[in-house]
Order: structure tokens, then sequence, then C-alpha cells
């Protein structure tokens, strides 16, 4: 999501986690901690999936399986939920405390040595060995009080609550420096995370009731900065994987595409270069008309590929410097047919072989290979028709100088709405107006 869609979510997020807890703030209290403890679920179920690919995400995943354990523990002894009878609010606060001290050193550590493998199993015994230590001191009341019925926060509590506000700004320091392969993918969402986490933190600082407004205000923000750790990094880390394929896909046809288009060239140099000028004019003349991103790269692609078919044309013919007969005329026509079956089994999207096998086609039923009619050709065909002219008009072929620009302007206008489409007509001229060079 942009920004603006992130403030508007968030926003309304905010206004109905407060109308929620002014209808009934232990409802409230607990759905919060219910979605955050099920966040911290599925980070750790994509932590076992990425153990071995990503350290950071393995690091995570385990702190938070710790963190996860008390907040479980601070909502069972919230009070009013009356779980444990021997236990109040001062428990809660206690594993409220341990686990924000737990998560707030634990992101901090995680992002010590980044690259380091090895340290992953000493972080995890780390975290484990915190939480069992912490659960234990709570449990026998060691750890110091949090929370007084008579007074409300403990001067502990409020300490612990700062330290832990600077631990986050030491982590956001730490981040803000970093540029690990790593951390990259997920560091703006640690980043958010964080600063939404701190501004919890300030607000847990100075609450008296726990029903009070700065105590909802303080769970507001720790419900968003845990809704950006699930967009962020839960789903990112099911997305990225296929990303990653589509990037590695996009790559491979780009390379096949490059490796076609040249071996055609190396047969004919003459048209070196060819399809890549009327892919680059194909696509100045769709940008024009406004075509989508997807349409125009389809268009591209077709107009890099779109004359491959000529390796399967004789090189006496294509070389020739006299005129063409009808007959050597009719085999250059198959390669247009030859292109579409020689590509048609490549990953690509059908209309890019449709464009190919149109490119030839002319709006009054004269083109080939299947006389097609007006909208019975598709818009990317009949740009690639016009580019695919005027570029030809342009260079020298081995039994003809090339005519130039201006004839093959002419030639368009003569036959816009007859041969050619006349908006692509038009658009094409005020492209070459507009100051379009070919390369080459």
């Amino acid at each position: 999501m942009k920004l603006r869609s992130h403030l508007i979510f968030w926003g309304s997020l905010a206004l109905i986690s407060w109308g929620l807890s002014r209808f009934n703030y232990l409802f409230y209290h607990s759905t919060v901690e219910i979605f955050t403890i099920s966040v911290a679920m599925m980070l750790v179920a994509v932590a076992l999936i990425a153990r071995s690919k990503n350290n950071i995400v393995f690091r995570l995943g385990s702190l938070y399986a710790v963190v996860m354990v008390f907040d479980i523990l601070h909502t069972l002894t919230f009070k009013g939920m009356s779980v444990f009878q021997n236990w109040s609010a001062n428990q809660s606060t206690q594993f409220w405390i341990l686990g924000r001290s737990l998560e707030a050193l634990g992101l901090a550590l995680a992002i010590v040595l980044p690259n380091c493998k090895r340290c992953n199993i000493f972080y995890w015994i780390f975290v484990a060995a915190s939480g069992i230590t912490g659960i234990l001191l709570v449990g026998s009341g060691v750890f110091p009080d949090c929370y007084l019925a008579e007074t409300g926060l403990a001067s502990f509590k409020i300490i612990m609550e700062l330290v832990i506000l600077g631990v986050i700004a030491f982590t956001i320091f730490l981040l803000m420096k970093t540029d690990n392969k790593e951390i990259r993918p997920y560091k703006n969402y640690y980043l958010t995370a964080l600063f939404f986490t701190a501004l919890a933190e300030l607000f847990f600082t100075i609450y008296t009731d726990p029903y009070g407004f700065t105590n909802t205000l303080g769970h507001i923000f720790r419900l968003i900065s845990y809704f950006v750790i699930l967009e962020g990094i839960v789903v990112r880390s099911f997305t990225e994987p296929l990303d990653t394929l589509y990037n590695d896909m996009n790559t491979m046809v780009e390379e096949l595409t490059s490796i076609i288009s040249e071996t055609t060239e190396i047969k004919d140099p003459y048209t070196a270069g060819r399809q890549k000028r009327v892919a680059a004019l194909s696509e100045e003349i769709a940008k024009k008309m406004h075509l989508s991103g997807e349409r125009r790269k389809e268009l591209v692609l077709a107009s890099r590929l779109h004359d491959v078919g000529t390796l399967f044309v004789p090189t006496d013919i294509i070389s020739k410097v006299t005129p063409v007969s009808q007959i050597e005329y009719n085999l250059i026509k198959q390669h247009v047919i030859k292109s579409y079956e020689l590509l048609k089994g490549l990953p690509l999207s059908w209309r890019i072989f449709e464009i190919i096998r149109q490119h030839h086609e002319r709006i009054d039923g004269s083109g080939y290979p299947r006389a097609l009619k007006g909208d019975e050709i598709l818009l990317e065909a009949k740009i690639l028709a016009v580019a695919d002219v005027l570029e030809a008009m342009n260079y020298d072929r081995p039994h003809r100088k090339a005519p130039g620009m201006e004839k093959a302007v002419e030639e368009l206008k003569r036959n816009s709405g007859i041969l050619y489409d006349a908006r692509v007509v038009e658009v094409c001229i005020e492209v070459i107006d507009g100051g379009f060079k070919f390369d080459g």
C-alpha cells in the first residue's frame, strides 16, 4: 500500500479500536492481544520455513515465539480476566514488561552480525532462556512489582518503559545505518513497526488505570505496529519467493528475446538492429496512445521478435540484389507463420504471438497471412505494422536504396485508413514530428 492508503487504514483502525474500547475495554484488550499473538505465530511459522535462507527472519521468529508466550500470560492475567485467581494486574504488567523488554532487546540483537548463521543458535538460546527465567521470576514472586492497586504504576515499570524506549531508539539508529541484503527487503517495515512500538511504550509509561485513555492509545499504536509486521515481514516473506521467480522468468525471457533477435540479424546483416528500432518506435506510439504498461511490454516483445521467421527464408532470396519474383515473395511471406510457430511454445502471453502473426495484416483485408480486416486486427499489431513500414523505408536493402523519412511519411498518409489504422498513423507522425530518431 502507498503511504496515503496506509494512513487511511491506520486512522480507520484507530477509530474502530477506540470505539470498541469504549464499548467493552476487556473485550477490546483481548482482541488486540489475540491479534498480536496470531501475528507472532505466523512469524514463527515463516521463520521455520525460511530458517536456512534468511537469518533475520529466523531470529525474529525465534524472538516472537517467546514474546508470544509472555503476551498470552499478560492477556490471561489482565484485570477482569480472572483466569489465575491468585494473580492480579501486577503480574499482568510484569509479563507485559518482560515481553516488551525482550522484544526491544531481541529486535536490536537480531540485526547484529546479520550474515552470521552460527549466531542463530546463540540467539535462540538467549531468547528461550530469557523466557523461562522471566516466567520463573514472576511465578516465584521475585520479579519487582510493576503495578500497585493503591498507587498505580510502580517506579520500576516506568523506568523499564523508558529503558525500552532507549533500546528501540538505538535499534532504529542501527537500522538506519545498515544496508545488509537480508535486512534490506524488510528495512522500511522494520523501522515503521519500531516507530509505532516506541509511541506505544511512551503512553504505557504514563497510564494510571489499566482501562484508561492512555493505555487505550498505547494498545492502538501497538496494534498498528503488528499490522506493519504482518504486511512487511510475514506477507512479504511468502510473496518474496514468488516475486523472485517472476523476476527470474522476466530476465530469462529478455535474454532469450535478445538471443533470438540477434540470431535473426546474423543471417541478414542488412536488418541488423531492425527489430530493436521497430520496438523503440512502437513503444513511443503506444505511450502516446496511452496503452497500459502491460500492453506496451507485450508490444515491445512482439516487435523484438516479429521477424524471427526470416531464419527459414533462403539466404539467397534475403540477400538478392534484384527485385524478387512472385514465387520468392510468397516464400518471404511465410516468415510470419514461421515466426508464430517458432515462438508459440514460449511462456509468453498469447497476445504477443497474435501481434506477431498479425503485423502484416492490413485494415482493408489485403494483408497476410489471414486477410484480417479492421477490428479483427489487434491495435498493437496495427501499431507494429506502421512502425515496421516506417523503419523499412528508412534503411537500405540489397535490392534498393532507402526512400527516406519523407517518402515513408507520405506512404503512411496516402494509405491512412486504407492499409493502416488512421489513428495510429496520426500518432506515429506526431512522434516523428516530436523529434523521434532511429538509433543506428
